[in-house]
C-alpha cells in the first residue's frame, strides 16, 4: 500500500464491495494517526499506523466510509501493529475498530505484546461492539500473545465460525 496505484486499487475495492470498514495489513506506510484523517480519497477516510524505521511489511490501515468519520472520537495505536478507532453514536453506543498486524518478526511482537493487550482490553471494556480484523500470522503450532489475548477475551471465539461474521484473509 506504499504506492499510489496500490492505494487506489484498495480504495476502489473497498467502494466496489460496499464496505463500511476495511482493514489492511502489511502497509509499509508511516503512521498518519495524528491528523487522523487523510483526505486524498473521496468518500473514505484512511487511518494508518506504521513504524518509521526498518521493519519491512509492518503496518496497518483502517479505511472507513466518510459517513462514519464524524463519529470518530478517539484513535490509538501501537505503531505498526495495532490501530484502534473508537466511534461514538447516539445513545452512548460505541464501536471500536481494531486493526491488528501480528508480524512474523517475533522480536517486535513480544516487545509490544503488553501494550497491544492493554489497548485491546481497554477497547473491549469501553465499547458496546468490537470490529476486529487483521493478520494474526498464526499457524496451529504457534499462537502469538496478541492472538491469545483476543481469544481469552472471547473476540476470536465470537467471530470464527459465526454465520454473521464474514472473515477473509
Amino acid at each position: 500500500m506504499n504506492n499510489s496505484t496500490k492505494q487506489e486499487d484498495i480504495i476502489r475495492w473497498h467502494k466496489e464491495m460496499n464496505n463500511l470498514v476495511s482493514i489492511v495489513t502489511e502497509t509499509k506506510l508511516r503512521s498518519r494517526v495524528r491528523p487522523w484523517i487523510v483526505d486524498k480519497f473521496n468518500g473514505v477516510r484512511v487511518f494508518t499506523s506504521g513504524l518509521n524505521f526498518g521493519h519491512l511489511g509492518m503496518g496497518v490501515a483502517v479505511i472507513i466510509n466518510v459517513s462514519l468519520a464524524h463519529h470518530v472520537c478517539k484513535v490509538s495505536e501501537v505503531p505498526g501493529q495495532l490501530l484502534s478507532i473508537k466511534l461514538l453514536f447516539e445513545g452512548k453506543l460505541s464501536v471500536s475498530i481494531l486493526g491488528l498486524y501480528a508480524g512474523a518478526s517475533l522480536v517486535v511482537q513480544f516487545s509490544q505484546a503488553g501494550e497491544i493487550n492493554s489497548l485491546i482490553a481497554k477497547a473491549v471494556n469501553e465499547s458496546s461492539f468490537i470490529i476486529l480484523g487483521g493478520n494474526f500470522n498464526e499457524d496451529s503450532s504457534h499462537k502469538s500473545a496478541s492472538f491469545k489475548r483476543c481469544f481469552d477475551l472471547g473476540l476470536v471465539n465470537s467471530l470464527v465460525g459465526s454465520p454473521a461474521a464474514k472473515i477473509s484473509t
